[in-house]
């Protein structure tokens, strides 16, 4: 192999300027990536494009792929940046002086031609070879003349001279890349095949001392996109920073100045500025962009960075989303934030707009609270707060750590993010909360457990007190505020987080004379209550509603509604079967759309514990008709789902029971009582007492849920002969009847079990005696005692039921014919029985399976 030496122009002519010097450009050691980016690659093709910005060892990979070559000699010639031009020589004119030079150097017999050379006179020189040479042009950008010109009259001379091998290094995809590679024989390295992967920068990281693990190291790769040089800085400077031990903190701000002279070293007009403006974007479309970046060619920007491999791009709805990288984003941020505050502000305020617009609200005001833009800020939060208050909690809690206080008194609404809409991420005791920080949260949050049956006027924290500094306009819309966030998480099913926020409203709205809010928080505080179970604190709320407040109920249809419907679910509570409120909301013919569903439900728990057993329930309806069950994040489906479930099982149709809770019961515990009682109806009693104590572990508790779930322990207890058990569950439940005025759910157990539990639980048997007393009876039936079965005998027990004969249940269940026969004595011996007809006819009695049609 004969190495072209680089020399200056003006010496080309001169015997001195030719060697046979052995030797490619120097290159670093350790280049991890560059091994497998050549393996498979064999000789060179007439075109190879090694294309990457900056850093991702282009010329290293070159120079090493022509070292592994050595043995099968040709000829190398390397131009690069070191051409340059004499006086008054024209770059082009400099390039070809420079390309024939440096032929005639390997090439022996030739002689430099006088005067001017071009391409024509490098086609002769290859043409008068008998041996293939490699000509490596590294750097095209920097060539003096590098241009569209150039490219082309490379690739004349690839097409022409087939003892030439064409080695191109460059930043951006080029006409040699695009034309080349589809009319001649090529081969392209991309970004992609010269980044990192998580093993190589393991492997990097080792070297500098630094124990990262794969995790790390994928993330690393991530956040650089694999870029070998950015790599090894952030390596370098984190090892500086690192003292010993495993923990590693990736420093990615070690890569800032390497990127900012990356940047400006591309060719592209405007790209800079292009990655700096749009660097706030988490993603961005190129209208998004074009409106970020006035006066710049975006769609040729953003073509030179995916060529680049440093812009991410994905398709959403048919439009392409682009993201920059970690690294990236990030030192363009701090650059804005530190060195152009005032253009960091206005493209802030752009990007909030463009996102508000797009209905990303969340987003919006983060990007205004990086800036400091606090006018904006309240503006944003005023106009987008239903898109805001659904913004992810964890996000949003950080965010609102990060406002002055002065700022947040500036809003209402903001007020109530800070004090109420994050107070579900602060909670450790609430599942899925995030970790509990210091702050204003922590008193609302020990609210949340502590206020269960209060006075309406003596809640701890008074936000009468802690409000009084602001302005009187923040306070009237506080109290407006936080009646319709609590009615929103009211109908979510949030109702703890809801009844704070009600009450609150409450008081502020009395301090301000405001009648109309005060009505509709004690309404929403009254309905809060009774889904709790706190009877008696709902019908104190009830009793706040004066004169004033009947004068905005008349005004107000759908208002009046809801109280009507909270006063008959006060009266449900207490089995008060004939009180006027009752019999006035079940009488009413015309319901206000907004409240249809609450009242329908209202009156399907009417029919339930007025023991009106004939009343239609889900299954009896056409499919046209039926509600949509069970949806745990709707308070009012849950309620109507578990009262048509209770309906069933008052019918004794223990089988359309477990079928509807199955369709409707999610995964969290809106159904858990439910469960718990149709498995305590359907003679599964070890299940019932399962689900009941996991319902009494359930935080908040509420006396709804705790009445019911002992009620429902002590009974299976007492079925299962545990009469201590028994005994322990019914005096804590009769205590928390007598706390709450909660009754409904004595009548729902058999009586003859309290009865017999009643001589250990004093008194008990008086309130017994007075439902029996005010006509309630049973409404629940007493649980067919049954054997219980397991999984697989419930399956052929049911598949036995539509079958004609024993061998058709094997086959539907993929059984042999004895592992049938097992199953069915086994059942015989349970259910008392001692044929297969007689088996289905006593499993339909029990509720076991639904009868088979005919």
């Amino acid at each position: 192999m004969t190495i072209g030496v680089p020399v200056r122009a003006d010496t080309a002519h001169h015997p001195a300027a030719r060697s046979n010097y052995r030797g490619l450009p120097r290159t670093q050691s350790s280049r991890i990536p560059q091994a497998r980016a050549l393996s498979g690659v064999g000789g060179p093709e007439p075109l190879t494009i090694v294309r990457a910005p900056h850093g991702f060892g282009k010329s290293t990979l070159a120079a090493q792929w022509l070292r592994a070559l050595q043995e099968e000699g040709p000829d190398v010639v390397w131009l690069g940046a070191d051409i340059v031009p004499v006086l008054h020589e024209e770059p082009v004119a400099a390039f070809w002086t420079q390309f024939v030079a440096r032929l005639v150097e390997v090439t022996p017999g030739s002689a430099t031609p006088h005067g001017p050379v071009g391409p024509d006179d490098a086609l002769r020189l290859l043409l008068s070879r008998d041996r293939a040479v490699v000509v490596v042009v590294d750097r095209l950008e920097q060539v003096p003349g590098a241009g569209h010109a150039l490219e082309s009259a490379l690739l004349d001379l690839v097409k022409a001279a087939e003892q030439l091998h064409l080695i191109v290094c460059a930043r951006e995809v080029g006409l040699l890349e695009v034309v080349g590679s589809a009319t001649v024989d090529a081969r392209v390295l991309r970004p992609a095949d010269l980044a990192l992967t998580a093993e190589d920068v393991a492997a990097l990281a080792a070297q500098q001392g630094l124990p990262l693990g794969r995790e790390a190291a994928a993330q690393l790769v991530e956040d650089t996109g694999g870029w070998p040089a950015l790599v090894r800085v952030v390596l370098a400077g984190t090892a500086v920073a690192h003292h010993g031990g495993d923990e590693v903190t990736i420093d990615l701000d070690a890569g800032r100045w390497f990127l900012r002279a990356a940047w400006d070293e591309f060719a592209t007009p405007g790209l800079p500025d292009l990655v700096l403006r749009t660097s706030l974007l988490a993603e961005f479309t190129a209208e998004q962009a074009g409106a970020l970046c006035p006066g710049i060619d975006v769609k040729a920007g953003i073509s030179a960075l995916q060529g680049a491999g440093l812009v991410r791009t994905r398709l959403v709805a048919g439009t392409a989303v682009h993201s920059h990288l970690t690294a990236v984003r990030r030192e363009c941020v701090q650059r804005l934030r530190t060195e152009q505050p005032d253009l960091f502000g206005e493209l802030s305020r752009t990007v909030a707009r463009e996102l508000l617009a797009d209905g990303r609200t969340g987003a919006a005001v983060v990007h205004l609270v990086r800036a400091r833009l606090w006018d904006e800020l309240v503006e944003s939060v005023e106009t987008g707060w239903r898109a805001l208050v659904g913004y992810g909690e964890h996000e949003l809690l950080g965010l609102l750590e990060r406002l002055p206080a002065e700022v947040v008194a500036r809003s209402a609404r903001l007020v109530v993010l800070r004090d109420y809409v994050a107070v579900r991420s602060s909670s450790p005791d609430v599942p899925g909360a995030a970790p509990s920080s210091p702050g204003s949260l922590a008193p609302l949050l020990r609210r949340i457990y502590e206020v269960s049956g209060a006075e309406p006027t003596v809640w701890a924290q008074d936000p009468t007190v802690r409000y009084r500094d602001l302005a009187p306009t923040v306070r009237r819309g506080l109290a407006l505020v936080l009646c319709e966030w609590a009615t929103d998480r009211l109908v979510a099913g949030d109702s703890s987080v809801a009844h704070v926020a009600f009450a609150d409203a409450h008081l502020l709205a009395d301090e301000l004379g405001d009648v109309r809010l005060r009505t509709r928080a004690a309404v929403g505080a009254a309905l809060v209550d009774v889904v709790h179970g706190e009877i008696l604190s709902a019908a104190r709320w009830l009793e706040t509603l004066d004169a004033d407040a009947r004068t905005v109920l008349d005004a107000e249809p759908a208002l009046a509604t809801f109280a009507a419907a909270t006063r008959a679910l006060v009266a449900i509570g207490r089995l008060d079967l004939r009180s006027p409120d009752l019999e006035g909301l079940l009488g009413a013919e015309a319901v206000v759309d907004e409240a249809r569903g609450l009242v329908e439900t209202v009156r399907l728990l009417a029919s339930l514990v007025r023991g009106e057993r004939d009343s239609v329930a889900e299954g009896d309806e056409p499919p046209s008709a039926r509600h949509v069950p069970g949806d745990p994040d709707d308070l009012v489906g849950t309620i109507a789902t578990s009262a048509r479930i209770d309906l069933l099982l008052a019918q004794g149709r223990i089988f359309q029971a477990r079928s509807l809770l199955a369709r409707a019961a999610g995964p969290g515990p809106s159904f858990i009582l439910t469960r718990a009682r149709t498995a305590y109806h359907g003679g599964d009693f070890a299940r019932a007492v399962v689900l009941a104590r996991q319902g009494l572990a359930i935080e908040p508790s509420v006396p709804r849920l705790q009445t019911g779930m002992l009620l429902v322990l002590a009974a299976a207890e007492s079925a299962r002969g545990h009469e201590a058990e028994a005994t322990a569950a019914a005096r804590d439940a009769l205590a928390a009847c007598t706390a709450s005025g909660l009754v409904q759910y004595l009548a729902y157990t058999p009586r003859e079990v309290l009865r017999g539990l009643s001589a250990d639980v004093p008194g008990l048997a008086d309130a017994l005696d007075d439902l029996e007393s005010r006509g309630v009876g049973d409404i629940l039936p007493a649980p067919r005692v049954v054997a219980e079965l397991s999984e697989r005998e419930r399956e052929v027990l049911e598949t036995l039921a539509t079958s004609d004969s024993l061998g058709a249940v094997a086959r539907r269940l993929y059984l042999t014919t004895n592992t049938v026969k097992t199953h069915l004595r086994s059942i015989y011996r349970k259910l008392g029985t001692h044929s297969a007809a007689e088996t289905v006819q006593r499993a339909v009695e029990c509720g076991l399976i639904e009868p088979p049609q005919d």
